[in-house]
């Protein structure tokens, strides 16, 4: 009876974890996977090409990039490896993406079906868009691109880079910081992206901090960024 109600336990204990662990995952799609898989194939990991899927021999290669980083190597595209690749991790959930899919084929561009995910058929509808509006052709989404197409900017509510709703004005302050303090976030651009987010989670381990990448009331705390810019997330 007691082992049973042990293994209920690690179970349970399990299970939690694991819902921790998906509820902090980045939403990642094919392009991002591609573009992930060319990555490491570029610094001499074998991949099996850039197909978009994480197959076993991505997952392989995956593992043994995190192990020569020193990252957990768990062979998922965590916030931590995706920094490390160099690699933006997609901002826009998938009910975004159904609604520039929906607004882009009503437009004449043919995205293909509705179904939330920002595969090659909408990158390539997302290019010929954009290039019609003078945007930058990235073929991904961005606040310039989601605004000529008249959807509203909901990242901050899906797990935007920029953090739980953090402000451009608080994350150029944070890079700021972070460059006085001999840190490389790059330019002070107001975004979170890959080279702010790695300057972060050295700067969380210095000063022995969760290293989460993200600009916490803790992390804020400790670059000496007063609460006025904190109320903006």
């Amino acid at each position: 009876m007691k082992a049973m109600y042990s293994l209920l336990v690690a179970a349970l204990a399990a299970a939690g974890m694991a819902a921790a662990s998906a509820a902090d995952a980045p939403f990642v799609d094919s392009q991002t996977v591609r573009q992930v898989q060319k990555t490491l194939s570029d610094r001499g990991f074998r991949t099996g090409g850039a197909d978009g899927r994480m197959g076993p021999q991505t997952q392989a290669a995956l593992v043994n990039f995190q192990r020569a980083e020193k990252l957990q190597p768990t062979g998922k595209l965590d916030r931590q490896t995706l920094a490390a690749l160099g690699v933006h991790e997609q901002k826009y959930g998938p009910a975004t993406i159904r609604k520039v899919q929906a607004t882009l084929n009503a437009r004449g561009f043919k995205a293909g079906a509705p179904n939330g995910t920002l595969g090659e058929t909408t990158s390539t509808a997302l290019r010929a868009f954009q290039k019609t509006e003078n945007l930058k052709v990235t073929g991904r989404l961005n606040p310039r691109t989601l605004a000529a197409l008249g959807i509203p900017d909901d990242s901050a509510a899906t797990g935007s880079t920029r953090g739980a709703g953090a402000s451009s004005a608080m994350i150029r302050e944070v890079q700021r910081k972070l460059a006085d303090r001999g840190y490389r976030p790059g330019a002070a651009d107001g975004v979170m992206g890959p080279a702010t987010r790695a300057a972060l989670m050295e700067f969380q381990r210095a000063e022995n901090l969760g290293v989460t990448g993200r600009a916490d009331r803790q992390t804020l705390a400790a670059l000496g960024i007063g609460s006025g810019l904190a109320a903006g997330r």
